[in-house]
């Protein structure tokens, strides 16, 4: 979090790195003090000690930028360490800041030495270079169309071109894998996996894109619940297209489980590169956290799923308005039983030296180190207990110090990921039994306010707060429902702008979110490797954000290609 290393950055800039900026502290008391400092997020009585301050002098600090900072000072008199001076203030990057210490307890405002520079200005410049890019795309292909004689309102609306005419008496259509595809859906999952490919590829460095601390929510939080709701939503599809077609339930139970032997497979695989030895072999990761709710949920669809819609009038009569609940009334009573069975072990799990429903990251830093040995809770004991030393291996943390092993993707976080994955089952049940556009947007608008306002309840609407806090480390049903909430928005738009509407096709997202499993596969592979990256030698946020997106963008422009090739590739 911060170089505890003194330095003469007063003066220059050269010496600062990306998110790092130069605060000069001017010691006029009379004895040295010790100065901390630590993440306000992260502050629960107890600071990092960055750094004895010695009398009438100015020590030069290089500190982090990435969250506002709580800082204060300790007198090392005999006998007497009092705290003094307790702030928070939120420094920006490359800028160089003043502080005045006179005497106990007597400090001046943190003043600006040398202004900071806009960190955010490469974004907007990106932002618009892609709208450039779209608006000349969209434009270009209007005035061919155009030039060719053929412009009509589907043309336009219609940017995938798979209904072509060759002349106005014979019509020619074009049938491909991708025809019957609902285009929402794909767009989803397209916008899914280019973020988890931006994400995992860095993010430009900056904070909003990488995961949060421990509490809160980030940008890049929201991407892995958004992957596995949308594949809740094709679950519905895909298993109600497959009963229709009277594939015996065994046959589609033996398929759903082929599928996530392979997604674990693929993960383990993937967790391979990073491990020395089978002892310290990952055994949790993504795919796997996908792949078991997969097959939850797909079991109990493919259970319990009627494959073909009776008369709705006739089989709920007056409740008709609420026949996506009541046709799968049995998943959503399993359901309840397993999030219920959750929340009762982590409230209830006794856990050695430990509180019951204790929800922080432990170490140095939190609480004084009261729970240093009790990080993640109950799903960090079992995942401890059950998987041992194949889980995730990082065990210092930036904030909170040296923190025990846990799995972001442990046992305890996918049951969460099922309940994630149903919440999208139970979107694609309102797909498939309302017929009729405005009835389904007002559904899925319904139940994004209803899981965000329960959210809310749990966590107080606080980062850390309430009674079960917003938490994507441990996947927390707070977590879960605020993730879902979004995930209803954000489908609710895309299909009124794509399905409902046809205002727009879902390129280029849409092309992605035909192949990911490929392209999340391959994107691990190729991390590091040219031409999707390379070294810099003077990394900066505006340097490493164009290598990131460029990265995301021949992603994409491969999935384009596969997509022009008819070519879809399934597990």
């Amino acid at each position: 979090m911060i170089d505890t290393s003194i330095s003469s950055c007063a003066n220059s800039n050269a010496s600062l790195g990306i998110d790092q900026a130069c605060f000069s502290i001017l010691n006029l008391y009379i004895n040295p003090v010790i100065f901390y400092a630590i993440a306000w997020e992260a502050y629960t009585g107890t600071g990092v000690p960055l750094a004895t301050l010695t009398p009438k002098s100015n020590t030069s600090l290089i500190i982090s930028t990435k969250y506002p900072l709580h800082i204060y000072y300790q007198t090392v008199e005999p006998h007497k360490n009092y705290e003094y001076c307790h702030t928070t203030y939120t420094f920006k990057e490359y800028g160089s800041y003043g502080w005045n210490i006179s005497s106990a307890d007597i400090c001046s405002n943190i003043y600006v030495i040398h202004e900071p520079r806009n960190s955010y200005f490469p974004i907007l410049t990106a932002f618009m270079i892609y709208i450039l890019l779209a608006v000349t795309w969209t434009t270009s292909k209007v005035i061919i169309r155009v030039i060719r004689g053929k412009l009509s309102p589907n043309n336009v609306y219609d940017d995938l071109n798979r209904l072509q005419e060759e002349n106005t008496t014979h019509p020619v259509i074009r049938v491909t894998k991708f025809s019957s595809r609902i285009q929402s859906v794909d767009a989803f999952r397209g916008i899914a996996i280019l973020l988890m490919i931006f994400v995992n590829n860095g993010g430009g460095k900056y904070v909003f894109f990488n995961h949060s601390a421990w509490f809160g929510l980030s940008v890049a939080d929201l991407i892995l619940p958004w992957f596995a709701w949308i594949m809740g939503m094709s679950i519905t599809i895909s298993k109600r297209a497959e009963l229709r077609l009277t594939t015996s339930r065994v046959k589609i139970t033996l398929c759903c489980l082929r599928r996530s032997a392979i997604l674990i497979l693929l993960g383990l695989m993937l967790n391979s590169i990073d491990s020395k030895s089978l002892n310290d072999l990952r055994f949790p990761g993504i795919l796997q956290l996908l792949a078991v709710s997969y097959f939850v949920c797909a079991i109990l669809e493919t259970i319990f799923m009627k494959p073909h819609s009776q008369d709705i009038l006739l089989q709920f009569g007056r409740f008709a308005i609420f026949r996506d609940i009541l046709d799968s009334w049995p998943q959503w009573l399993i359901m309840a039983g397993i999030m219920t069975t959750h929340t009762l072990i982590t409230f209830f799990l006794h856990m050695p030296n430990c509180p019951t429903g204790y929800f922080g990251p432990g170490g140095k830093y939190h609480y004084r180190g009261k729970y240093m040995n009790c990080t993640a809770g109950a799903a960090g004991y079992i995942d401890r207990l059950i998987f041992g030393n194949h889980t995730y291996s990082k065990i210092k943390d930036s904030i909170y110090g040296q923190i025990l092993r846990y799995d972001p993707e442990g046992l305890m976080n996918t049951i969460s990921a099922i309940f994630i994955v149903y919440l999208g089952v139970h979107a694609g049940k309102i797909l498939l039994l309302y017929y009729q556009g405005n009835a389904r947007l007002i559904r899925w608008f319904l139940w994004a306010i209803f899981t965000g306002i329960i959210a809310g309840i749990l966590c107080n609407f606080e980062n850390e707060g309430g009674v079960i806090p917003v938490s994507k480390r441990m996947m927390t049903l707070s977590y879960v429902l605020t993730c879902s909430s979004f995930a209803f928005l954000l489908y609710a738009i895309l299909y009124f702008l794509i399905d409902y509407k046809q205002f727009w096709s879902g390129a280029p997202f849409i092309y992605a979110g035909i192949n990911p499993i490929f392209l999340y596969v391959g994107h691990v592979l190729t991390k590091d490797l040219f031409p999707w990256a390379w070294n810099i030698a003077h990394p900066s946020h505006a340097s490493l954000l164009a290598m990131n997106l460029w990265t995301t963008t021949l992603w994409a422009i491969i999935a384009y290609l596969l997509y022009r090739k008819d070519i879809i590739i399934t597990i």
